[in-house]
């Protein structure tokens, strides 16, 4: 099928189409104007029923709108405002300093002076503490040279020398023997001794 058929085909069925809408207009008209006519009463009636009832919807809705809706707007509008008032303020601050620097117009910070008065609070407390301590020293001192100590008491005369070594009884009567006793061992034990005999 050459393009030649294809656009004498299509010119006959839009021709066709256009034959049949032309048919169903001629034969709806009649149908939809006395549809018109019935319906135009029953419009207005319905218009007029619903004119009060949409006017009552309104004026509920305006209320409702001005008692409830639109103070808890404002109500929630100024705790927005009240809770970011302080961010605002450091934006607007910022803003402006922004803007100064732009402009070269910037101002050196302001230095603060807490290291100062830190070292300053120090240095009084280490004067304080000076002076406190030698107040204290000067009255101990002044103590140390009022005290006279008591003179240490005379030596006592030597006496003679004994024998410490004796520390227990049986060293004692050992030392006491008039012989030492001879060497024993497990397998050559000593005689036994009666000490009480020989007290």
């Amino acid at each position: 099928m050459t393009a030649q058929m294809k656009g004498r085909t299509m010119k006959l069925r839009s021709t066709d189409l256009r034959d049949r809408a032309t048919d169903l207009k001629d034969q709806w008209s009649p149908h939809v104007e006395a549809a018109v006519a019935k319906a135009g009463p029953a419009l207005a009636d319905a218009r007029d029923k619903a004119t009060p009832l949409v006017q009552d919807a309104a004026d509920k809705a305006k209320e409702r709108w001005q008692h409830d809706v639109l103070p808890a707007i404002n109500a929630a509008a100024a705790a927005a405002e009240e809770a970011t008032s302080e961010y605002r303020a450091e934006a607007k601050r910022r803003g402006t300093a922004t803007a100064a620097a732009l402009k070269g117009e910037v101002e050196p910070p302001k230095k603060k002076r807490r290291l100062r008065k830190l070292l300053l609070i120090a240095g009084l407390g280490g004067i304080a503490f000076a002076a406190v301590r030698r107040l204290t020293a000067q009255e101990s001192t002044a103590w140390e040279n009022s005290y006279q100590p008591t003179p240490a008491p005379a030596p006592a005369p030597a006496r003679p020398a004994e024998d410490t070594a004796a520390a227990t009884p049986d060293e004692a009567l050992a030392d006491a023997a008039e012989s030492p006793h001879a060497a024993t061992t497990p397998d050559q034990p000593a005689e036994t001794v009666d000490l009480d005999d020989k007290r």
